[in-house]
């Protein structure tokens, strides 16, 4: 089981107690997490004990869940997924009739929903659409907001008349049932084997809470493994609290063994030693991989101008593909949604032959809290052997949230999922066109099943969500996508291409060649950026997803709605270094 680990991460794996992880880049987080999982599984002697992997995305969540099946592990008792899932599956779902805001059913609001609803507030209200209006709560059950609470409130106001909550709220309520209801905490507790927490140094007080309050029950006997880098802590504007591990101790009222891993066997000690020109701590970092001691390519460029980028960018992937880099090895990254979502767009009209795996190239947002995008993706992932897993934990999951909305399937009935994936495998259509492909199987679907689709109030909500956030992505001539059905199947493709994405949406990945832009003081760090050394931990965090080539880049041309211009990011732009 623990062959191929080194000894830091054999040490950290085999330890009995409660584990702090400290992980730099490229050290072997992941493997370590999903190795103490697969440990921790194989010496389960109860088999109705669970171990909870708390991950900050679904694709992390994802990718610990098919590195589990890899290494051949049993993963029945094993729960992967997002703080917010958690709270849902396990707290929110389960005791909702508890509390009265949500006992007579509730549904969550999808980011379109809730992203609509905000901007049409912010407009009566007279504010600019970039202006913040913080959703969030605070452990002691007051909103975050104090300038815009009456906006606020009209905006609580609609979800709850529409019996919809969004994600704040979905922490914030998991927060007032366990407070409220101790027996919940000691209940959870005893069902849990291990807990752990990918990239705790990104976790919102409010999740440290919840999960504090859940260890502190008064009976059970559950570890946990935290694991994180405080140095890649880039979610402080969005409540991110990087911890220390005294802190911890005091939180969670238990002793944590702290434990490291310094080496890198991802990228080569050049590329190393320039992203420590940005690092916040003092750990020191050697690279141990097979590729340690090569040469590597860092370029920064302060001259291309906005309108020129594209193509320069082009230029860099066409030469990386030629010289043999596989599409996925090689990603593209911004600080921001609306730099990357263009740049997507217009890439892949330069390089048509080149896959990619970018924000904004799909109309389906991947929102999977909406019903009816759960529905659609057993629809566009085609039946395989390959798919087979993904497709039946995906049938499970839909199930779940049909009951959660009042609706039975298969009653009569042992395996529910093979049931209704069954069903779906039969269903198809002769439609082209994506939207309508999808509604016409969405109906033959409930029409099989015998469900009407408007008796249920949520459904019908989520239908609108879903259909309406689609016809507005196609009709939007920025992303100019593709209306066919095919098109539509290739969002589920994404490990294929060449990766466009956020510095955010791309923690805890690794590229042989990683191409960087919009590093410009106001988009990097935001001008609203209030944490200590923003800039820093954002650069840190870019520069180190790449293996053996880094190309920066500080376009001009960009200008701020004063007219005035973007400069270099201050801390890139300041630093004297010999580029190639």
């Amino acid at each position: 089981m623990l062959k191929g680990l080194n000894s830091q991460q054999t040490d950290a794996v085999i330890e009995p107690g409660n584990v702090l992880l400290t992980a730099c880049p490229g050290s072997g987080k992941t493997r370590a997490l999903t190795y103490k999982i697969a440990y921790e599984l194989e010496r389960l002697t109860n088999s109705k004990k669970i171990i909870l992997a708390v991950t900050f995305t679904n694709r992390a969540a994802d990718e610990i869940k098919k590195r589990i099946r890899e290494l051949n592990a049993d993963d029945t008792n094993l729960w992967a997924g997002t703080i917010h899932s958690f709270c849902l599956e396990w707290i929110l779902r389960p005791y909702m009739c508890y509390l009265d805001e949500l006992k007579s059913g509730f549904s969550i609001s999808d980011e379109y929903n809730s992203e609509n609803l905000m901007s049409e507030l912010k407009k009566t209200y007279g504010l600019n659409y970039w202006e913040s209006v913080s959703t969030k709560y605070m452990p002691n059950g007051q909103k975050e907001e104090t300038v815009y609470r009456t906006l606020l409130d009209e905006y609580h106001e609609a979800l709850a008349s529409k019996k919809l909550i969004d994600f704040d709220q979905i922490l914030h309520y998991a927060h007032k049932l366990i407070l409220a209801y101790p027996k919940i905490s000691e209940i959870l507790k005893n069902m849990f084997h291990l807990v752990c927490v990918d990239e705790y140094q990104d976790t919102q007080q409010l999740q440290y809470s919840i999960l504090a309050k859940i260890m502190k029950g008064a009976t059970g006997n559950c570890k946990m493994f935290f694991v994180g880098d405080s140095d890649q802590a880039i979610y402080g504007s969005l409540g991110g609290v990087a911890k220390e591990i005294e802190e911890i101790k005091k939180e969670f009222g238990v002793v944590f063994t702290s434990k490291e891993l310094s080496g890198n066997y991802r990228s080569n000690q050049q590329i190393i030693d320039y992203y420590r020109n940005f690092q916040t701590t003092d750990i020191d970092i050697k690279a141990l991989g097979i590729n340690a001691d090569d040469n590597a390519v860092i370029t920064y460029n302060r001259t291309v101008h906005k309108d020129n980028l594209t193509v320069s960018i082009s230029e860099i992937i066409k030469q990386k593909i030629a010289e043999g880099v596989p599409e996925h090895e090689i990603c593209v990254l911004a600080p921001t949604w609306y730099l990357v979502i263009p740049m997507g767009r217009k890439l892949k009209s330069l390089l048509p032959d080149v896959k990619f795996d970018a924000v904004g190239l799909s109309p389906l947002l991947k929102n999977k809290e909406n019903t009816w995008f759960k529905i659609a993706r057993l629809f566009l992932v085609l039946p395989s052997p390959k798919a087979f897993l993904i497709r039946k934990r995906w049938a499970s999951e839909l199930i779940n949230e049909l009951e959660s909305l009042g609706i039975i399937l298969f009653e009569d009935k042992e395996f529910k999922a093979k049931t209704l994936l069954k069903l779906i495998n039969s269903i198809s259509s002769e439609e082209t066109d994506g939207l309508k492909y999808l509604e016409e199987c969405f109906f033959e679907l409930f029409e099989k099943l015998g469900i009407t689709i408007s008796s249920n109030v949520m459904l019908e909500v989520h239908w609108e969500a879903f259909f309406d956030g689609a016809k507005s992505r196609l009709e939007n001539p920025d992303f100019d996508l593709a209306k066919d059905i095919e098109s539509f199947r290739k969002m589920f493709k994404h490990e294929e291409g060449v990766v466009i994405n956020t510095c955010h949406g791309i923690k805890g990945e690794e590229f042989d060649t990683v191409i960087a832009f919009g590093l410009l003081h106001g988009k990097l760090p935001n001008w609203n950026e209030t944490v200590n050394r923003a800039a820093e931990k954002l650069l840190y965090v870019i520069c180190s997803r790449a293996k053996r080539e880094l190309h920066l880049v500080s376009e001009t041309g960009r200008v701020t709605n004063s007219g005035r211009a973007y400069n270099p990011t201050y801390q890139l732009g300041s630093l004297d270094y010999d580029y190639d």
